[in-house]
């Protein structure tokens, strides 16, 4: 089943927008994260993508209390990533009421330790795969690896992920569509569903998303667009 994923990145417990994965060009809003997700929910959203771009840049949670509030405001599925680096943290977060955490930059920097927390909670968690030409990037996006997209996803084909989140960040916040040639590439080596993110303008590029389900591909975050207002919400799961 194809699932379209508003998404909500957290700055001081404020809803942001970075262009590219820039934290130097970051766009801030006037609504909370808990406010937004209400209004994803209630248009239709079954899951919500939240990151935490001050964990993502400091390599721990910072946000936890913006979390809990959102947590309490709605009752779809969530999906949290940035700063998550070790067992604890990813079993605090389930506590929460987390449904799916994401590993990112540990996947390279500590493989032994992704393969291991992600055999300790099956089905629970996220490889979030961050590409700058098809190079996998770090640390918020602020470090890009020598590893290739596809060699990291090749690594965890074995393990019980729910799925991977495939980033082109040149596209990200972009609003210059999806990189769908890419897509077809992380998917003709995938055994996980993949869920595409980065680049989503419209109801045009989701359904172009949507045509390579039969490929691998599960889903699609969108952000900007639906901030922006390009992208109504009324369209987005009524459509």
């Amino acid at each position: 089943m194809f699932t379209v994923i508003p998404a909500i990145d957290i700055i001081n417990g404020k809803v942001v927008r970075l262009t590219q994965g820039d934290y130097n060009r970051v766009e801030e809003y006037t609504f909370s994260p808990a406010d937004i997700s209400k209004q994803y929910e209630s248009h239709g959203a079954t899951r919500i993508h939240i990151i935490d771009l001050d964990g993502a840049k400091s390599g721990k949670i910072c946000n936890t209390d913006t979390l809990r509030e959102v947590r309490a405001a709605v009752n779809c599925e969530l999906e949290f990533g940035g700063g998550v680096r070790d067992i604890e943290t990813v079993a605090q977060l389930i506590d929460l009421g987390i449904d799916y955490v994401i590993l990112g930059s540990i996947l390279i920097k500590n493989p032994e330790l992704a393969h291991r927390i992600i055999r300790q909670f099956p089905g629970h968690i996220i490889a979030g795969i961050d590409a700058k030409d098809e190079k996998v990037a770090t640390e918020g996006w602020l470090y890009n690896s020598t590893m290739p997209a596809t060699d990291l996803i090749e690594q965890l084909n074995d393990l019980p992920l729910e799925s991977i989140i495939y980033t082109d960040i040149a596209k990200d916040g972009a609003m210059l569509g999806p990189n769908l040639d890419q897509l077809k590439t992380m998917t003709a080596v995938a055994k996980h569903p993949i869920i595409a993110s980065g680049g989503v303008r419209s109801l045009e590029d989701i359904q172009d998303i949507r045509a390579l389900e039969s490929l691998g591909v599960s889903g699609c975050i969108i952000g900007k667009a639906v901030l922006s207002g390009s992208l109504p919400l009324s369209d987005i799961w009524n459509a």
